[in-house]
């Protein structure tokens, strides 16, 4: 296949952000407890009912599938919170996991949530490695044919970031973009009929610069571009914890939701509340559960009339329960 960049500036000029704000969680599939959230406001059950929606939220640590208390403290959160939609950390479903999955996924659906099995690792962008993640999506495929519709997952999330491995992503960002591009091709293949949806966490700047094209499938398009007209939704990686402005989060969305608008697909706009990241501007960690709803207001109120807007995503659950004072 002929992969070429085609670039009409240095595209690269956000990739540092990218990087920082991507987490690095994702890079070896599990979560992290950041340090207690200190000086936040305490939410009130009025605050929750005027938050804008948020849609989703990612859940790295599968031991709370395994603890009832863990577990029903997350369903409560959400239920607070009006967290629809959860990203759950999925990696190994055999026994005796399996079982404890499932009975999260009916706790879940009884609660009007629904649940994306989650995972990923950067490595799985390379043509090499693709058998790893067609394994993984398989084993999430026959956990559902093996259990009844309330102990389904709903979905498949995968955090693949390619650009995490910053020297192949230096040396040949075609060669490694072009795998990645392939496996969502593969996944949806595999998937298709499955009844189950298949969505993927991007940075925004794959279409930062609208210069920026690769060549895939015979077509020249952004990145974005090729993966919305691949996968059922994508959740950008929009981290910046103010709405407004030439980099305010507003801005950093609206190609995506251009073009979902055009054909058809969600676009979640995603959300940091980790503390101590760096720059400070990429995450409402350090800030307050007040500032995050205002900022997630004037988000809505800027792009809440689109028809690709699928609501905010936030990364994740345990830094945001210690942002709003729980």
């Amino acid at each position: 296949m002929n992969r070429s960049l085609r670039t009409g500036g240095f595209w690269f000029k956000r990739a540092l952000t990218a990087v920082v704000l991507s987490g690095l969680f994702s890079l070896f599939g599990i979560g992290a407890v950041g340090p207690s959230f200190v000086g936040a406001e305490e939410s009130s059950e009025a605050d929750a009912a005027a938050a804008p929606k948020v849609s989703a939220i990612w859940v790295w640590d599968a031991r709370i599938v395994v603890v009832d208390a863990a577990r029903a403290g997350l369903l409560a959160f959400c239920r607070k919170h009006k967290v629809n939609m959860i990203y759950l950390s999925a990696y190994d479903l055999r026994p005796p996991m399996d079982e404890s999955y499932r009975t999260f996924n009916v706790d879940a659906h009884r609660n009007g949530i629904t649940v994306q099995a989650l995972a990923g690792d950067p490595r799985w962008g390379k043509t090499q490695y693709h058998h790893i993640p067609m394994q993984w999506i398989e084993s999430v495929l026959q956990f559902n044919r093996q259990s009844n519709p309330q102990q389904r997952f709903d979905g498949i999330h995968a955090d693949v970031e390619p650009y995490l491995l910053s020297k192949s992503w230096k040396e040949q960002p075609a060669a490694l973009l072009g795998g990645y591009l392939d496996l969502q091709s593969k996944v949806m293949g595999q998937v298709r009929g499955q009844g189950v949806s298949y969505g993927v966490d991007i940075p925004f700047w794959f279409d930062d610069d609208t210069n920026y094209r690769i060549e895939w499938q015979s077509q020249i398009k952004t990145p974005t571009q090729h993966i919305l007209d691949t996968v059922d939704s994508i959740t950008v990686m929009a981290y910046r914890n103010f709405a407004e402005g030439d980099d305010g989060t507003v801005h950093l969305v609206a190609l995506e939701l251009e073009y979902g608008d055009k054909v058809g697909k969600k676009v979640i706009i995603g959300q940091e509340t980790q503390p101590d990241m760096f720059p400070a501007y990429i995450s409402f960690g350090g800030t307050s559960y007040k500032k995050l709803v205002e900022e997630l207001a004037k988000i809505e109120g800027a792009v809440g009339g689109r028809s690709s807007f699928g609501g905010f995503a936030i990364h994740h659950y345990d830094s945001y329960r210690k942002l709003c004072g729980e």
